[in-house]
C-alpha cells in the first residue's frame, strides 16, 4: 500500500485485493467452496469460504455495502437516457422534457420506484455509475438494491414508470412480470413513453 494516506475508497480496494489473495490461495490449495460449507471444514475455512461467496459479488459505487445502515431504495427497474441511447439528440430533448430535468450530455438514470402510498413513480437521479454496475449484477440475475439517493441527486419523481426499463430480478421472482430490455439505441416512439401503472 502507498505511504501517503489513502482515500477510502483506496482503502477500502486494497482490503478487496488483499482478500481476492486469500481466496486464490485457498483455491489453489483445492479446498475453496463456494457452494454451502462441507461439514468437515474448519472454522478458518468456512470464514474463507463466506470471504470468496462475497467477493463474488460485483461492487460498484452506493451498492449498500459500504454503509449497511443506508437505507436502500426498492426498485422493479431502471434503464438509463443519454444522448447516444437515443435515435437522435431530439428525441433525447424531447424525453428529458417530458421528465422535466434539462437534457444534460451524461444523461439519466431512471430507477421505478414507488411513493410512500405504494404508487408508481420513477425517479428521475444523477447516479449513472451506480445504475451501469446495478445493472451488470441484474443482467446476471441477482437481485440487488442501491442506496437511497441524497435527494441533491434526484432531479425529478414522475407518477407512472416511463420508459423501457430492466426489470430486477427480485420484482420479477416477485410478480412473475418480465420485461425484454430495450436494445442499445433502439427506443420506442413517443407515444409508448405514456406513464405505465402497474
Amino acid at each position: 500500500m502507498p505511504d501517503d494516506d489513502p482515500t477510502e475508497a483506496e482503502y477500502l480496494r486494497e482490503i478487496e485485493l488483499l482478500a481476492n489473495d486469500v481466496v486464490d490461495r485457498a483455491l489453489d490449495e483445492g479446498w475453496l467452496s463456494f457452494d454451502p460449507d462441507p461439514d468437515e471444514a474448519t472454522p478458518l475455512q468456512r470464514a474463507v469460504n463466506a470471504l470468496g461467496r462475497q467477493l463474488r459479488h460485483y461492487h460498484f459505487e452506493d451498492d449498500g455495502c459500504v454503509d449497511p445502515d443506508a437505507p436502500l431504495v426498492g426498485l422493479a427497474g431502471a434503464l438509463l437516457v443519454r444522448p447516444t441511447t437515443v435515435l437522435s439528440e431530439q428525441e433525447y430533448v424531447d424525453i428529458c422534457e417530458r421528465l422535466g430535468v434539462a437534457a444534460r450530455p451524461q444523461g439519466w438514470a431512471l430507477w421505478h420506484t414507488w411513493d410512500r402510498k405504494g404508487r408508481p413513480i420513477t425517479m428521475v437521479t444523477t447516479r449513472i455509475s451506480t445504475t451501469e454496475g446495478m445493472l451488470l449484477v441484474w443482467s446476471k440475475g441477482r437481485h440487488m438494491v442501491p442506496a437511497r439517493p441524497p435527494r441533491a441527486a434526484v432531479a425529478a419523481t414522475v407518477r407512472g414508470w416511463l420508459g423501457p426499463a430492466v426489470r430486477s430480478p427480485g420484482y420479477v421472482a416477485a410478480t412473475g412480470v418480465v420485461e425484454a430490455p430495450t436494445a442499445e439505441g433502439a427506443w420506442p416512439r413517443r407515444q409508448s413513453w405514456a406513464a405505465i401503472d402497474q
